[in-house]
C-alpha cells in the first residue's frame, strides 16, 4: 500500500518523500485517470501539479494536495506539517528513490561485487533495495541531502 501517490511532474518529490520513509507511487507514463485510481484503492494521497486532476481526485473522495509551482523546498515543508513527514533521513526508515521497495542494511561481503573497490573500502555502511537490488552507501549525497533537509527545518 502506499501512503502517497505523485503525478508525472513531481518525480524529484517521489524521490524525497520515499528518502524520508514514505511509501510513494510514481510513475512518469501513468495517466491521471489511473494515478487516480490507484490513489482511492490504496487510500493514499494523490499530490499532484495539475488542477484538473486534483478537482477530479477530490470529486472522487480521494484525499489531494494541489501544489501549483511550488517548488521542492516548499513542496516538502508543506507536506511535512500537513502529514507528519520528519525532514530527516533515517538509513533504518528509508526506502529505495528508483522503485519505492524496503531498505536494508547489508555487509560489504554482500555487495563486494556490486559497489566500485573504493567505495567498499571507503564506507562500513550499505543498504541493498530488497526490491530492485540498488546499493546505497553514506557518501557526500547523503551529506548533501541531511543539509538541505537541515536548511528546511531550520526556515520553518
Amino acid at each position: 500500500m502506499y501512503e502517497f501517490v505523485v503525478d508525472a511532474m513531481l518525480g524529484d518529490l517521489a524521490k524525497w518523500l520515499r528518502i524520508l520513509g514514505r511509501s510513494t507511487f510514481y510513475k512518469a507514463t501513468v495517466e491521471d485517470e489511473d494515478v487516480v485510481k490507484i490513489a482511492a484503492s490504496c487510500r493514499a494521497v494523490l499530490v499532484t501539479r495539475d488542477r484538473a486532476l486534483y478537482e477530479r481526485a477530490r470529486r472522487m473522495g480521494v484525499e489531494a494536495v494541489y501544489l501549483g509551482r511550488v517548488r521542492l523546498a516548499e513542496a516538502l515543508k508543506l507536506l511535512s506539517k500537513r502529514y507528519a513527514i520528519r525532514l530527516e533521513v533515517d538509513l533504518s526508515d528509508s526506502r529505495c528513490p528508483l522503485c519505492n521497495g524496503k531498505l536494508r542494511f547489508a555487509s560489504r561481503v554482500e555487495v563486494k561485487d556490486r559497489v566500485p573497490q573504493r567505495v567498499l573500502y571507503s564506507y562500513t555502511t550499505f543498504l541493498v533495495c530488497e526490491t530492485c537490488g540498488h546499493v546505497y552507501w553514506p557518501g557526500r549525497h547523503l551529506r548533501n541531502m541531511r543539509a538541505f533537509l537541515r536548511e528546511l527545518r531550520n526556515s520553518s
